[in-house]
């Protein structure tokens, strides 16, 4: 491949224009008028040849050579290379060498206006004392490094180095902030000779252009690109007809959101004068994403789980063991050498010992359980320097756990958090500080903090109040609450319970799960994951953006669990690996880099459902039928075709004060085809009392796009399979609870999420 730019004036400034072949004419013309690139006949005062030899010509359709013949390097004034100023036309990609020789081509980048890459740009092959001559003084956002290592100035003349002094070696920034260089802010900048404090890669290159054959505008595209209609960059949507891949293979989409998939196979690197004829549609484009071989790496299995508590009765900080752990001792996490005084195992039987490496063992092999004081176990208060999961039968018998809930500070499982495996009548008592007086009003444990939360095991009830005070009327079922669900009063629990009264609200089905660690070995500070987390860098929970060195995948018993991760948030710049269940002490053999994890996902496709949904219950209590818009989401497995309920539809109320709730489902199935079938669908109908709710009806079916037909024969009715052109779908359930037969329909859209 050849590439070299046009600058219309001297040293590398004014406008510019990419080439990547022979070129005839320097302006687009059709119908015998000019369209494009018209300015460029006359103006052509400077070269960078990036690849390749050239041939330059004074007259369009390569008429009138110039004898000089350049190869790569810079030519900041084409009169010093015996072509005319302002006098090229044409020219030609040639096999003969060079016979004249530019300057070396030692640096090379690219700044954009906006984040991501957005914007316009400017490209830098050496120093530049001021910006303003570029016209690109103060607007930096991100940037690219294809060659060299560069310094970064906050004023001309290359004054005002930013703290730390970031030196960029090669690689893509989609956010010059998060390399410590204040947005909007550079105004100079220079290659050095010191080594770069931040680097990565350019691994994939593409240059969009508005027409055919490298005419028009111009867009550098350097990472998955969701939105071509962007709000700070929308030029390119719909009005891409030729380009250029200079690094790395490319899938394109005919819609946002990775949307419409062109062609199977990725494109590879190459030069596309007509998008047509290589399976792309004209002005159609809307995002485009490096193609990558995704290879799925499971972790060590996972053989025991074992919870540390700091304070008795599971209280004070704690930490997650998994299999073993050596040393407590440990020089990146020694917080709990000699400090454990009761724990829960979730998984495995274990040995304890007091020195680290597995030495001087305790008698005690204790299996899954309560253990809420680690003397009635025979092991002494703080007195567990190492553990580890063996191949033996216990020896002492635990409270099984019956129940276990998290709390988290914040919405969507953000924030410091609490494990809860029994009754809890005050948080202050559990977190082991004094509540807050008028003398010292510092409230420093997790009451009146819960913002969201996750039931892991069994139903419970949460009260306003110490001493399990002033209830709040739901009764929480498995799943999880990214926000706090009705009847709850954010930042207002202050004792929680077990309850054996049946859950009348369930969270959103919790499909995945991953803890990531501070450092390797799983040590240090950890963050619990559901399902997804797109941005590490939230506000409101930032300490694991880019710090993650190792982390462990929970399996899930109804699929192969994987997922996705991302060097950046927005689950943007994906690393090409999908992981597996597992133990992962060290992320180095994955090929995920250490300390650059932003976002995570479960590895499949989301789709939505918006429609109705119809419950019809033969009964004297419900004789009417009850309706409501509904929406859901989904995820969709392509590998194995299965369809996992993410988040149900929210609740809603139906006739005599009664509520409607989807509680969950199990794995279903989305077929080529467009059949859907999806198990163990469960509906509650609940009526709230004072401090609870009464359950009036618990209904459990299968929906699919076949037919159905009630035991009692009240009921009958057919789906309808998803329309592959539209999304349209009927999903139809019936069968029969205390002696009511009952139908569910659900009829909507179920499509891609864009």
């Amino acid at each position: 491949m050849a590439h070299l730019i046009l600058y219309s004036d001297k040293n590398f400034g004014g406008d510019h224009k990419h080439i990547v072949d022979t070129t005839e004419s320097l302006q687009l013309f059709a119908g015998g008028e000019c369209i494009a690139d018209c300015e460029w006949p006359s103006s052509v005062s400077s070269i960078v040849i990036l690849s390749g030899n050239w041939r330059f010509f004074a007259e369009e359709n390569l008429h009138e050579p110039y004898d000089a013949i350049l190869g790569p390097g810079l030519y900041p004034f084409v009169g010093s290379f015996k072509l005319r100023n302002d006098n090229i036309r044409s020219l030609e990609l040639v096999d003969e060498p060079p016979n004249m020789q530019g300057e070396p081509l030692s640096s090379y980048l690219t700044l954009f206006e906006n984040v991501n890459f957005r914007g316009n740009h400017v490209h830098v092959f050496g120093e530049q004392t001021d910006l303003d001559a570029p016209g690109f003084s103060g607007v930096t956002s991100s940037l690219m490094v294809e060659l060299g290592n560069w310094s970064f100035f906050s004023d001309t003349q290359f004054d005002g180095s930013y703290p730390g002094a970031p030196v960029v070696g090669l690689g893509i920034y989609p956010d010059v902030s998060e390399i410590g260089i204040q947005n909007d802010s550079i105004r100079s900048l220079q290659p050095v000779d010191s080594p770069p404090t931040a680097t990565n890669a350019v691994d994939n290159h593409v240059i969009l252009f508005r027409y055919s054959f490298y005419y028009g505008a111009h867009r550098h595209v350097v990472a998955a690109e969701p939105n071509l209609n962007a709000a700070d960059d929308d030029d390119f949507n719909d009005a891409v007809r030729s380009m250029s891949i200079l690094a790395g293979s490319w899938w394109f989409y005919s819609d946002a959101g990775f949307s419409g998939l062109y062609l199977p196979d990725p494109l590879p690197p190459g030069d596309y004068p007509d998008i047509g004829q290589a399976g792309l549609r004209d002005d159609d484009m809307s995002s485009l994403q490096p193609a990558f071989t995704e290879t799925v790496t499971n972790g060590d299995t996972i053989l025991g789980e074992i919870i540390l508590f700091r304070d008795a009765n599971f209280g004070g900080p704690h930490k997650h063991v998994i299999n073993a752990e050596q040393n407590l001792n440990a020089a990146d996490d020694d917080d709990f050498n000699d400090a454990v005084s009761s724990f829960v195992i979730l998984q495995g039987n274990w040995k304890f010992y007091r020195n680290a490496g597995f030495n001087d063992d305790y008698p005690a092999v204790l299996g899954p359980g309560l253990y809420p004081w680690v003397e009635s176990v025979k092991i002494r208060n703080d007195d567990i320097s190492s553990l580890q999961v063996v191949d033996e039968e216990p020896n002492i018998q635990a409270a099984p756990v019956t129940a276990h809930m998290a709390l988290f500070e914040h919405a969507k499982f953000h924030g410091d958090h609490r494990h809860v495996f029994q009754e809890v009548d005050s948080f202050y008592a559990l977190d082991g500080v004094p509540p807050p007086t008028q003398q010292s009003p510092q409230n420093q444990s997790f009451d009146n903090k819960a913002s969201s939360m996750v039931v892991f095991i069994g139903g419970w009830q949460t009260f306003d109040g110490l001493s399990l005070s002033a209830p709040f009327a739901p009764i929480l079922g498995p799943g999880l609450y990214s926000g706090l669900p009705n009847g709850i009063a954010n930042d207002a629990i202050s004792s929680v319970a077990p309850s054996e009264t049946p859950p009348v609200d369930s969270g959103n089905p919790l499909l995945g799960h991953i803890i990531l660690f501070e450092n390797g070995a799983l040590h240090g500070a950890h963050k619990h994951i559901f399902n997804a987390e797109p941005n590490l860098n939230a506000d409101d929970d930032d300490s694991f953006n880019d710090e993650t060195s190792s982390l462990v995948v929970y399996p899930n018993d109804a699929w192969q669990v994987k997922w996705r991760l991302y060097r950046d948030a927005g689950y943007q710049r994906q690393f090409n690996v999908l992981l597996g269940a597992g133990r992962f002490p060290d992320l180095t053999p994955t090929h995920i880099a250490n300390d650059e994890l932003s976002s995570l996902e479960l590895a499949g496709k989301q789709y939505n459902f918006v429609g109705g949904v119809t419950v019809n219950i033969k009964s004297g209590t419900f004789p009417d039928l009850i309706t409501h818009d509904v929406t859901m989401t989904f995820v969709f497995l392509s590998d194995t075709n299965a369809l996992l309920l993410e988040t149900p539809f929210e609740p809603f109320g139906g006739p005599s004060d009664s509520m409607i709730s989807l509680v969950g489902a199990g794995t279903g199935t989305l077929l080529p085809d467009g059949t859907l079938m999806l198990p163990g669908v469960q509906i509650v109908v609940t009526v709230s009392l004072e401090v609870t709710s009464l359950v009036v009806a618990d209904i459990t079916f299968d929906l699919t796009t076949g037919s159905v037909m009630s035991p009692n024969g009240a009921f009958s009715d057919t789906g309808l399979p998803r329309d592959p052109a539209t999304g349209a779908i009927k999903l139809v359930g019936a069968g029969n609870a205390n002696d009511d037969d009952f139908l569910v329909v659900l009829d909507g859209t179920l499509n891609p999420q864009s």
